[in-house]
């Protein structure tokens, strides 16, 4: 009896070891399972129709989404805010719209052609634009008065809205003579560039795309400047409702945040 205790006490020990490993290896089987078992990405393709500020960050965030969701196409529709409203609500294809102002965007929830509530993502603000060197001594609203030409969005797109704001709260009235105007931002800003005109009056973010040669920027004061904010949702025609929203949650992310504000967008909340 007592060999036989003896025995148990010794084989006990080695069979809980055996037991254990046997866990172990359970275990360790199960966890490298669930390693290997991850959830789809999206994939698939959509179109995003955005304001036209947004054609260099949006173009820059499309391609690290792509590259980090392989199976994916983000195609870009770029134009001022009211035309690509007027283009979804004819019937154009679009998943995505982000806009350069929320009356813009209010203009496609209230025809039911936005699902959901939209996202505000980025806010942004006005800048001078003029050329290269500021022959004119152009450096405040009121001084626009002494260009031949003042380049102006049109007064349907953001931009153009903005300005006009602007424009009232300096006091500051300027003859249609006076003015040329875009169809949206970039068009506008090129027109100084290009050396159509004296002066434009941007966003920021657009003013920082300028090099030196092209043009000089010019700060407006924050008594006389205005907010864009912009904000984005999901067009209710979408055919890829998940790519759609996985493509809002980059842009509203940190990767998308990042990006935007190295292109010196604002925050989205103040």
């Amino acid at each position: 009896m007592v060999q036989g205790r003896r025995w148990f006490v010794w084989v006990a020990p080695v069979l809980l070891t055996a037991a254990a490993m046997a866990g172990c290896s359970s275990s360790s089987k199960t966890s490298t399972s669930s390693a290997t078992t991850t959830a789809a990405g999206p994939t698939g393709s959509i179109t995003v129709s955005a304001a036209a500020s947004l054609t260099g960050t949006f173009t820059a965030l499309g391609k690290s989404f792509q590259t980090a969701h392989a199976g994916t196409t983000i195609h870009f529709n770029f134009g001022s805010s009211a035309a690509l409203v007027t283009q979804i609500q004819q019937g154009a294809p679009a998943d995505v719209f982000a806009s350069a102002s929320k009356a813009t965007m209010e203009s496609l929830v209230s025809s039911g052609d936005i699902t959901g509530d939209p996202t505000v993502f980025a806010r942004n603000q006005l800048e001078l634009v003029v050329k290269p060197g500021n022959p004119l001594g152009i450096n405040s609203l009121s001084d626009l008065t002494k260009a031949k030409t003042v380049a102006l969005c049109a007064e349907t797109a953001p931009c153009g809205a903005a300005a006009k704001t602007a424009l009232a709260q300096a006091n500051v009235t300027l003859p249609e003579s006076q003015v040329t105007r875009g169809a949206d931002v970039k068009a506008t800003l090129s027109a100084v560039t290009t050396g159509d005109a004296d002066v434009a009056v941007v966003y920021v973010t657009d003013a920082k795309t300028v090099p030196s040669s092209q043009g000089t920027a010019v700060a407006i004061p924050d008594s006389q400047n205005v907010i864009a904010v912009y904000e984005i949702g999901q067009v209710k025609t979408t055919k890829d409702a998940s790519l759609a929203q996985a493509w809002m949650a980059y842009v509203t992310g940190p990767t998308g945040q990042a990006v935007l504000k190295a292109a010196g967008f604002l925050p989205p909340v103040a």
